[in-house]
């Protein structure tokens, strides 16, 4: 009877309740169609911040990248995956490409920040996130947007630049702000080294480097309806 209390015990501690599930669709577009409009890293940094939460064993992650990344498929991909979430559990859209005011730029066309929150607020997920690198991407939080059609609960957004920024490529294999949300979610922003990494520490950690890295000219914006200890990532 103990042996079986004590392997109970186990499981709820270490098993059944390890902790919260990621869902996670990460996109990015470096090619797009015709010869203009593509950039150089952002494929990449989906990769990137896809291999970075696989490398975490509570995650399940999809990728999406260049003529994969379409509209369809995009907005296909976040419904299916974020419809297996619990409350226990975090969604998180990452994207990386071209951005315009109030939209991302797919492959084939835009997708409204209007259209990704009404698909988080279908997830019974009690963390929601958008992490985007893209330009403009800070225009999502204007005085228009703000309202009701853009509320949702324990949604926090995570934007590469201000609303009158572009967000920029680096001379290495990922954009400023990727670099530096990387490093922060595998450990740079654990100030506390508790192995969690809070929504506080992850702002602080990437905007201050993004600063630095871009001369002050790129500055990350982090807002929504959330507690400063929200956790965003928690290694096991």
């Amino acid at each position: 009877m103990k042996r079986h209390l004590f392997i109970l015990i186990w499981l709820i501690a270490f098993g059944l309740g390890a902790g919260a599930t990621n869902y996670v669709v990460c996109v990015g577009i470096s090619n797009y169609p015709g010869n203009n409009d593509d950039l150089r890293v952002s494929a990449n940094d989906a990769n990137t911040m896809a291999k970075l939460y696989r490398a975490n064993g509570g995650c399940e992650v999809a990728k999406l990248t260049d003529s994969n990344a379409t509209r369809a498929k995009v907005i296909s991909q976040l419904n299916a995956l974020f419809a297996k979430a619990t409350s226990a559990d975090r969604i998180v859209l990452f994207f990386s490409g071209h951005g315009t005011p109030g939209y991302f730029l797919c492959y084939d066309g835009l997708l409204s920040y209007k259209q990704i929150v009404e698909v988080m607020r279908r997830s019974k997920a009690s963390c929601k996130m958008v992490m985007a690198d893209a330009c403009f991407s800070g225009k999502m939080r204007s005085s228009k947007q703000r309202g009701k059609k853009y509320s949702s609960k324990d949604v926090m957004f995570f934007l590469s630049s201000r609303s009158n920024e572009p967000s920029k490529e680096s001379s290495f294999s990922n954009s400023v702000f990727t670099i530096y949300l990387e490093r922060g979610l595998r450990g740079g922003a654990d100030k506390n080294k508790d192995r969690v990494i809070t929504a506080r520490e992850l702002y602080e950690f990437v905007h201050k480097g993004v600063i630095e890295a871009t001369d002050n000219s790129q500055h990350p914006v982090m807002w929504g309806n959330f507690n400063d200890n929200m956790v965003i990532l928690k290694w096991r």
